[in-house]
């Protein structure tokens, strides 16, 4: 889904109040619930231990973004023994050394555009920058390539070109409106002076300074200034009438409103810094983002999964000497500056190694050609690591950007960046499909890091030596990501929600978390991140029940008629045997083992389930083309809940994420309304709806979320676990003392 931007912090980020220390415990939920009705009285209750947290919005803080107040404080080395607060609070970086990763999958490829898996997405968090970052400890957006950016509205009256400012009052008679107004952001290292009571900053730049006025707001990093005005009396604010505004057609679910022409948060100015470069040395400019966008809007690349995010943007117009971009929006959409700023998932393009131009405006053999590019297999980034080696099948290896731009003297410190990051010189991740192959090489110093550990290894003697605990860190914490069985609503045996529920009433959660997850997992019951603020906690969750199950099952026609153990039915005029394909990968061992349990449940409930099980870049393929019955599959979820990308129905087509085919107007309306809603308690309120919809038709049988347990070498340092789907930020690890086999 929408994934972020693992910041770095300088020393004095580090220390935290003790107040808020980030507390984990398997707890006992104090509303324990059994379904009725088809579980029957005697149906087991709900899996128990989902984690609790204590969180930033547990003391008295105002944080940028409401939501940041939902997440866990970070602590940095927070599980080794071997770190004191004192070394926490004032940290001494040490430079040097490499480190040895072990990943459980093999990569396919670095295009920021077409890659879908998360192994590559932490590769290319790690090789790249953003248009500006995001501070995951208070979820503030910064400045990063861009040396500020600006937001507007915009505003068209009858017969009259649409104008660009901001809004400061609305109501159901009037709009006062600031033309060209806008709401810029500067980074608080370019400040100069600031004067809060008479709205003035001076800013220092790469580009001689300037001097901007208007309404201040003083954040952690940053200053906002409403440019233009200081409040609703300003001088040049207009009053519009509302009859004196043109309308505008926008589709929501399955009909059409006519709405006034007055759009909030739909400009979007982005200002390059001077000094930017690719890591083959060429200078980054802003028409590298308009080629990065294009390719996402070009229909023949397959990019569809990216696309949903920049489906409303109408424009995007360099100026400025190719230094600036503007994008303009059809509509609000709520993450609009995240998506644009490339928070996390950047998309920026060197547009001088592609070479759009030789392909003479055909933008079908462009986008097929893009799709193949070398690039995807040498790609070129801006970041603080550059690709070394890509061994396929065995290991892929970055090492430090010795040119990096934010160490240029020249640019100036910037936050969250220590000119010193990263501290490590290279980082190879090295694949190991077999766990226990992994252990023997954290004991062996061959490798230093394993980030997923599965239970069976989590639990077993040997990782709980004193030898083994001697050498490496046992760390864990609760995932942003879910498991669902996703069934394909285009096959005949799953278009039924009932039979769906049947199908999730046959999974034996509770057996599956005792044997096989061993107290790693803990129960979701649906598609949002189970401690946010789109999560719905009155949801009934669907336990385990046979008896249940059968008795739907039969309702729905499902019968051993022909009494050789499989059920069948009619339907449309075909004779239907309940059999499918269960498709999973072979990156974790488990995996295996939780398919065995299901296709045991489901003979015993006369369905036959086949396991069809692949190499990781063949199954991503199939998911993506819909060759599957049933999947195995997980979500990272994001603390803000956007559901378009994976439940909208426009999302089906073109190789989208709604890959099992789910369509309910009611969730696209809503999907769609959660864009384009500014107001953030709105918003999750829309989410808890859709929750609780998608809980009732079964679209996926959701299973678990999960704590993520990790193996670290006791001599790494700088290490925190970030609050995201990607908690790791490498760029800020080092060696206490190097080992001389990492030297």
């Amino acid at each position: 889904m929408n994934p972020m931007r693992l910041p770095s912090r300088t020393a004095s980020h580090l220390a935290l109040p003790a107040l808020v220390i980030f507390l984990v415990t398997a707890c006992t939920p104090t509303d324990q619930r059994r379904r009725e009705g088809e579980h029957g009285q005697d149906a087991p209750p709900r899996l128990e231990g989902r984690p609790q947290v204590q969180r930033l919005g547990d003391t008295d803080r105002e944080f940028a973004n409401p939501a940041a107040r939902y997440l866990p404080v970070v602590v940095t080395d927070e599980f080794n023994p071997d770190v004191t607060d004192e070394e926490r609070e004032n940290p001494e970086p040490r430079r040097g050394g490499s480190l040895r990763i072990r990943t459980p999958a093999n990569f396919q490829h670095f295009n920021p555009i077409t890659s879908t898996g998360q192994p590559e997405r932490v590769i290319i968090q790690h090789l790249s920058d953003g248009l500006i970052a995001q501070d995951l400890e208070t979820l503030e957006y910064i400045p990063e390539k861009a040396w500020y950016w600006r937001e507007a509205d915009i505003v068209k009256t009858r017969g009259e070109e649409p104008r660009i400012g901001r809004i400061i009052e609305k109501d159901d008679e009037r709009v006062i409106f600031v033309p060209d107004a806008w709401r810029a952001t500067y980074g608080l290292q370019d400040v100069e002076e600031m004067d809060g009571e008479q709205g003035h900053v001076i800013l220092t730049s790469e580009r001689g300074g300037a001097h901007v006025e208007g309404r201040l707001t003083l954040l952690d990093h940053t200053v906002q200034v409403d440019e233009g005005f200081q409040s609703a009396k300003a001088e040049n604010a207009i009053t519009i009438p509302v009859e004196d505004l043109d309308t505008w057609e926008n589709e929501i679910g399955d009909r059409t409103e006519t709405r006034l022409f007055a759009k909030e948060n739909c400009a979007f100015e982005f200002y390059i810094r001077e000094g930017v470069k690719w890591h083959d040395g060429e200078p980054f400019s802003a028409r590298d983002v308009e080629f990065g966008f294009e390719m996402i809007m070009n229909p023949a690349v397959d990019a569809q999964h990216r696309r949903n995010y920049f489906q409303d943007v109408e424009s995007a117009e360099v100026f400025d000497d190719g230094m600036a971009i503007r994008f303009t929006y059809r509509k609000p959409y709520f993450q609009a500056i995240s998506i644009l700023g490339g928070v996390g998932s950047p998309y920026a393009l060197p547009r001088h190694v592609i070479r759009p131009e030789q392909y003479g405006g055909d933008e079908r053999a462009l986008g097929q050609a893009f799709n193949n590019h070398e690039f995807k297999e040498r790609p070129i980034y801006t970041g603080p690591f550059r690709l070394q080696e890509w061994r396929r099948g065995d290991s892929l290896t970055i090492v430090r950007n010795e040119d990096y731009w934010k160490n240029d003297p020249a640019t100036g410190p910037l936050p969250l960046w220590s000119t010193e990051q990263p501290h490590l010189d290279r980082i190879t991740w090295v694949v190991y499909s077999e766990a226990t192959a992994a252990v023997r090489d954290l004991i062996n110093r061959t490798i230093d890091v394993d980030l997923d550990v599965e239970p069976t290894t989590w639990n077993q003697p040997d990782t709980q030596s004193q030898l083994f605990l001697d050498r490496m860190v046992r760390a864990k914490r609760p995932g942003f990501l879910y498991t669902y069985i996703g069934w394909n609503l285009e096959n005949p045996l799953f278009q039924d929600p009932e039979v769906r529920r049947a199908l999730a009433m046959l999974i034996p959660r509770q057996e599956i978390a005792d044997s096989v997850h061993m107290g790693a997992a803990f129960p979701v019951d649906g598609p949002f991140y189970f401690a946010g603020p789109g999560y719905d906690d009155t949801v009934q969750p669907i336990g385990f029940d046979h008896r249940g199950a059968t008795r739907i099952l039969a309702r729905k026609g499902w019968l051993d008629r022909s009494l050789d153990g499989v059920l069948e039915n009619e339907q449309d005029g075909q004779d239907l045997r309940f059999r499918f394909r269960y498709s999973i990968h072979n990156a974790r061992e488990y995996h295996q083992k939780i398919a065995d349990i299901i296709a045991e449940r489901m003979a015993e409930a006369k369905i036959q389930m086949t396991i069809d099980r692949m190499d990781w870049a063949i199954f991503a393929d199939a998911v993506r083309d819909k060759n599957f019955d049933a999947v195995r599959f997980a979500w990272g979820t994001a603390l803000e809940p956007d559901p378009f990308q994976i439940f909208h129905s426009s999302q089906i087509e073109n190789k989208g994420d709604n890959f099992v085919s789910y369509r309910n107007p009611r969730v696209d309306e809503l999907s769609e309304r959660i864009r384009e809603t500014m107001d953030p308690e709105k918003r999750w309120e829309m989410a808890r709806e859709v929750h609780r919809i998608i809980h009732e038709d079964q679209p996926y049988c959701f299973l678990f979320g999960f704590y993520e347990q990790y193996f670290i070498h006791r001599g790494l340092r700088g290490v925190k676990l970030y609050p995201g789907q990607y908690p790791h930020n490498f760029t800020e690890w080092w060696w206490d003392e190097i080992p001389e086999n990492r030297r």
